[in-house]
């Protein structure tokens, strides 16, 4: 097979890889268990669906390498909803089951406050660390209508 068409077949399969993954972005993980909460919160301050996806997931991994792309990009777009804020502070980790570390954040949106518990935990294949969940219901009146981001543009 000549060198040009081989280079050209290599450059669609890593394409075709590239799209598979989901929304894509910065490499998955943190490196500590807090370091997932506050990348997870200030990707979802700054409406960044990649950042945000990078550090959401389980001890499989992140969810955006398992998860369909819409339905991810619609779920994260209801939790940077609810985690729209001003400001927050992280209380001190607390050892949860099967090696998850927990903390209680307080988070502020003008006059609204809402301390939600992030639940972290390391992927067993990278070491690196995810938010596997968050108590939603905290921050019941963080997402009100007309407060939503829009939705992103189709591809």
């Amino acid at each position: 097979m000549p060198l040009r068409r081989t280079v050209s077949l290599l450059v669609v399969l890593v394409a075709i890889l590239a799209c598979h993954r989901g929304v894509g972005g910065p490499e998955a993980g943190a490196t500590s268990s807090d370091g997932a909460v506050q990348q997870f919160l200030f990707a979802a301050k700054s409406q960044d669906l990649p950042a945000m996806s990078a550090v959401w997931g389980t001890a499989e991994g992140p969810l955006r390498e398992r998860e369909e792309r819409r339905q991810l990009e619609r779920r994260l777009l209801i939790l940077i909803c609810h985690l729209r804020h001003d400001e927050s502070r992280m209380g001190a980790a607390q050892a949860g089951e099967e090696g998850k570390v927990m903390y209680r954040v307080e988070v502020m949106q003008g006059e609204k406050k809402g301390s939600p518990v992030f639940t972290t935990v390391k992927d067993r294949r990278t070491g690196r660390w995810f938010v596997e969940s968050f108590d939603l219901p905290a921050l019941q009146g963080f997402c009100t209508a007309g407060g939503a981001p829009p939705l992103p543009a189709k591809p």
